[in-house]
C-alpha cells in the first residue's frame, strides 16, 4: 500500500507537534512547577526533653520539656535565586522561657535547590529522591554535614525514606548571646523522613549534646537534648505530601498522556494553558487549607489556654471585688471579651471540623443587640440599627459571630469617625440582614477574592473572618454577598422551617 505524500507530512506534522509539545511541558513546564515559589513557606512544630546550664561551668538543669518552632519563607527574589528566612526557636513548656533561638538567611537556586555560595551543597530535596547519599547542608542541623540514606520506612501510609546526619564540634554560640566570651559545640545526630516523590520531610528528630568551651578547652556541658517533630504536625506533612503527589502524577502522567492523545496543531497549546492553571489553583487552594489547619492548631494550643487563664481570675475578681454598678459593669464587659475571644477561636477552628447547627427561631433585634453590647463602638461611628423586628431561623450564636464579624469591619473601615447602617427585610421565603458602611470602600481587584481563606488586607489579620463567615451562611443554606458604594455585606437566610411546614401541610 502506497502512502501518499500529504499524509506522510500530517503524520510528520503530528509526531512533531506532539513531541514540541512534550519538550515544552517536560523542559520549561515541570521545572516551573517543581521550582521554589515566592509564596513558599513552612511551619513545623517539634517538642522534646532538654537540659541545659544556667551558668558559665555550671551543672547542666534538670530535665524538662521542651517546644521548638521551625518557621520558613521567601522574603527576596533575584532571578532564579531565592532568599529563604529561617527561624528556629525553642522554649520551655513550664516556663515559657526562650532558650535557644537561631535566625539565618539562605540563597537558594529555587530550580536546584542547592546554595547560591555552596552549588555542590543541597538547602532541601528536589522531588524524585533516590536511595544514595546527598551533599546537604541542612538548616535543621546547622552545619555542612551529609545526608546517609539508612532504609524504607511507613509514615501514615506513605513509603518514606530515611537520612541521617551526624555533625561534631558545631560552632552554635551565636545561639546563647548571653554566654559572652564562652564559645558553645555541639554534637549532633539529626534523622530525617523523606517522601521521595516530592522530597518532602514527614518527620523529623535530633539529639544533641553541647559543650561550654573556653581557650579550646571543653569546661562543662552546655546543653543536653532531643526532640521530634510533633504528630500533629506529622500528619498535615503527611497530608501535604499526599496532595503533591497527585499534583505530580497528574501533570506528569495524566496531562502527557492527554496532550499525545489530543496533539491537533498549536490549539492544544491554548487548551493546556487552561488545564495547567486549574491544576495550579487546586493546588494552592489545597496548600491553603492545610496551612489553615495548621493555623488552627498554633491558635487553640496558645491561646486556649492563657484565655482560661484569664476567664478564671476575671470570676475571682467578680467574686472579690468591689460590688459598686462601674466595677460590675467593668468586669461583665470583660466576661463578654473573653466569651467573644473563644468563639472567634472556634470560628477558626471550624475550617478543619464540621459544626452541626443548632437551629432556632430568634428575633433579629435581639440578634444585633446582643452582637452590638460585645463590640468596642468608638465615640465617632454612629450605628443605625433598623426599626423593623423580623424573625431569622438560625444557629443564634454561629449567626452572632457572622454578624460581629461584618460590624467590627465596618468599624475599621470607617476609622474613628463614621456611619454604619443595619437593615433588615422580610421576604416570603428569606430573611434578609444587611450591613452598610461610609468607609472608602472596598478595591475592586479584591472583592473577588474576599471570601477566599487565608485573604486578608490587614497587617495583623488572619484571613478567616470572612471566610468563616462564608462557610457558616452556606452551612444555613443561605448566602453571602458584597457591594460597593457604599460597601454593603447582604446575607441571605431561608425560612427553613416555613418551607418544612408547607410541605407538610401541602402533602
Amino acid at each position: 500500500m502506497r502512502i501518499s505524500k500529504s499524509t506522510v507530512k500530517r503524520i510528520s506534522l503530528l509526531f512533531a507537534t506532539t513531541f514540541a509539545v512534550l519538550v515544552i511541558w517536560f523542559g520549561v513546564y515541570i521545572p516551573e512547577f517543581e521550582k521554589i515559589h515566592n509564596d513558599y513557606q513552612v511551619y513545623v512544630e517539634q517538642e522534646g526533653q532538654d537540659q541545659v546550664a544556667n551558668g558559665v561551668g555550671t551543672e547542666l538543669s534538670q530535665p524538662f520539656h521542651l517546644r521548638e518552632s521551625l518557621i520558613q519563607k521567601v522574603i527576596d527574589t533575584k532571578e532564579e535565586f531565592i532568599t529563604i528566612s529561617s527561624v528556629i526557636s525553642g522554649t520551655r513548656n513550664d516556663n515559657g522561657k526562650e532558650i535557644f533561638h537561631s535566625e539565618k538567611e539562605y540563597q537558594v537556586n529555587a530550580y536546584s535547590r542547592t546554595y547560591q555560595d555552596m552549588p555542590t551543597k543541597q538547602f532541601a530535596f528536589k522531588p524524585g529522591v533516590e536511595k544514595h547519599d546527598y551533599e546537604f547542608y541542612h538548616p535543621l542541623v546547622f552545619a555542612d554535614s551529609p545526608l546517609v540514606y539508612k532504609k524504607i520506612d511507613n509514615i501514615n501510609g506513605l513509603e518514606v525514606y530515611v537520612f541521617q546526619a551526624e555533625t561534631h564540634d558545631v560552632d552554635l554560640t551565636d545561639a546563647f548571646p548571653k554566654y559572652d566570651g564562652v564559645r558553645v559545640l555541639s554534637d549532633t545526630v539529626s534523622t530525617f523522613w523523606i517522601e521521595p516523590i516530592t522530597g518532602q520531610m514527614i518527620k523529623f528528630e535530633k539529639s544533641w549534646d553541647d559543650h561550654q568551651v573556653i581557650n579550646n578547652k571543653k569546661i562543662s556541658p552546655m546543653e543536653k537534648g532531643w526532640k521530634k517533630t510533633t504528630d500533629y504536625s506529622v500528619f498535615i506533612l503527611s497530608q501535604t505530601a499526599k496532595t503533591k503527589i497527585d499534583n505530580i502524577n497528574f501533570n506528569k502522567s495524566v496531562i502527557p498522556a492527554f496532550l499525545v492523545s489530543m496533539t491537533i496543531g498549536l490549539n492544544i497549546i491554548f487548551i493546556l494553558r487552561s488545564r495547567l492553571k486549574l491544576s495550579k489553583e487546586i493546588m494552592l487552594k489545597n496548600e491553603k487549607l492545610v496551612a489553615i489547619g495548621n493555623l488552627a492548631a498554633r491558635v487553640s494550643h496558645d491561646l486556649r489556654n492563657p484565655l482560661s487563664v484569664i476567664k478564671a481570675e476575671v470570676d475571682i475578681m467578680a467574686l472579690r471585688g468591689p460590688k459598686d454598678e462601674k466595677s460590675i459593669a467593668r468586669i461583665n464587659r470583660l466576661k463578654r471579651a473573653i466569651d467573644r475571644m473563644d468563639r472567634q477561636i472556634n470560628g477558626i477552628l471550624d475550617f478543619i471540623r464540621e459544626k452541626p447547627l443548632t437551629s432556632e427561631w430568634m428575633s433579629s433585634r435581639l440578634l444585633i443587640e446582643s452582637v452590638l453590647r460585645t463590640i468596642n463602638i468608638p465615640y465617632g461611628v454612629q450605628i443605625v440599627v433598623p426599626k423593623q423586628d423580623v424573625q431569622i431561623f438560625g444557629d443564634v450564636a454561629q449567626l452572632e459571630t457572622v454578624l460581629s464579624n461584618i460590624i467590627t469591619n465596618a468599624i475599621q473601615a470607617t476609622g474613628d469617625t463614621g456611619k454604619i447602617i443595619i437593615s433588615t427585610e422580610d421576604k416570603q421565603d428569606l430573611t434578609m440582614l444587611g450591613v452598610s458602611d461610609s468607609g472608602p470602600g472596598i478595591p475592586e481587584n479584591d472583592l473577588a477574592k474576599i471570601f477566599e481563606p487565608l485573604f486578608t488586607t490587614k497587617q495583623r489579620g488572619t484571613g478567616l473572618g470572612l471566610s468563616s463567615c462564608q462557610t457558616i451562611i452556606e452551612n444555613h443554606g443561605g448566602k453571602i454577598m458584597v457591594k460597593n458604594n457604599p460597601t454593603t455585606f447582604t446575607v441571605q437566610l431561608p425560612k427553613v422551617k416555613q418551607e418544612f411546614e408547607k410541605l407538610v401541610i401541602n402533602g
